[in-house]
């Protein structure tokens, strides 16, 4: 049996467990938090191999909170000789170690210490990033809780944009570059999930805010295009879901069958949208199709799972 036990992202590591548990009779994946981290070193688990995965809290961080967790692991490590260690990279916790890096106030000991470890990340792009800091990672999707339409639905009779700007982030997701392109783009309605008008109160009329959707079947429905500019990211779940949607997919990262565009200006972003609106006014876009086979493929949760374990038992 391999216990893997979970600190982090509470969010993320539970849908890491939960693919580690999925289908398994040699894995036991569980979360631990607060008065747990200081059980764990008490009394360690008995199973015949351990795993010990940070998810989301990076290595090196010059907080306060980050040398007090690289504290932690330290002395998980010494109290727990046969523990393997590993580091699951999500997104931001990449960015800001590279940011940490540059400017060279990253912690050198604690990173060192970690460059042996198994180190995930859950895009390629962010493995790519780790590496110019010396952490050679293995890209490994996180199979998360998607809903994947049975039958992709046609593309809807009137042109729509759909995109993701929660309010506290907005410039981070490229809200303003987004309100820019609706204005030029007058003819074309722009629908916002996770925001408010309260974001950004001089947007032009064909901007729609829905706020927070907990089902997103009607939205995706509704689009042409799904757009996600943000300035970092992990791999966006809209993006995912664009696809398994047979959407058309603007992002800012490579990704098999969705428009690129970096870096991300006005112009670009109006010149991609207007490419497939042109297509559209034409009569000839058709439905992603590819991208939704691909979709369907590269995300398909029993594969992930799978593809996770192997790489922790191989590891461990």
């Amino acid at each position: 049996m391999i216990e893997v036990v979970l600190l982090g992202q509470p969010f993320a590591a539970a849908r890491v467990a939960r693919a580690i548990n999925q289908g398994a009779d040699d894995f036991h994946a569980r979360v631990i938090n607060g008065r747990q981290y200081l059980d764990l070193l008490a009394r360690p688990p008995r199973g015949d191999r351990l795993v010990a995965m940070r998810v989301g809290y990076r290595v090196g961080a010059a907080t306060s909170r980050g040398r007090m967790f690289d504290a932690y692991w330290s002395l998980l490590r010494r109290r727990l000789p046969r523990v393997t260690c590993c580091h699951y990279w999500l997104g931001s916790d990449v960015m800001r170690t590279v940011e940490d890096a540059r400017s060279g106030v990253i912690q050198a000991g604690p990173l060192r210490a970690s460059l042996d470890d198994l180190h995930l990340s859950v895009a390629p792009w962010l493995t790519a990033e780790l590496e110019a800091v010396g952490i050679h990672a293995t890209t490994a999707f996180i199979p998360a809780p998607l809903r994947i339409p049975e039958v992709a639905p046609d593309l809807p009779e009137a042109f729509g944009v759909l995109t993701y700007l929660p309010n506290h982030r907005f410039a981070f997701f490229g809200g303003e570059i987004v309100m820019e392109t609706a204005r030029r783009l007058p003819d074309v309605r722009f629908d916002v999930v996770a925001g408010t008008a309260e974001a950004a109160p001089s947007a032009p009329p064909n901007v729609h805010w829905h706020g927070w959707v907990t089902d997103m079947a009607e939205r995706y429905r509704e689009s042409t295009v799904v757009v996600r500019v943000p300035r970092h990211d992990g791999f966006g779940n809209s993006v995912i879901e664009g696809l398994l949607n047979a959407r058309h997919v603007i992002y800012t990262h490579a990704v098999p069958f969705v428009q690129l565009v970096s870096p991300v200006t006005d112009d670009a972003l109006t010149a991609a949208i207007g490419s497939v609106f042109a297509a559209h006014l034409e009569g000839v876009l058709i439905a992603n199709t590819a991208g939704r086979d691909y979709a369907v493929e590269a995300f398909d949760p029993v594969r992930l799972g799978n593809e996770l374990r192997a790489l922790l038992r191989a590891n461990s």
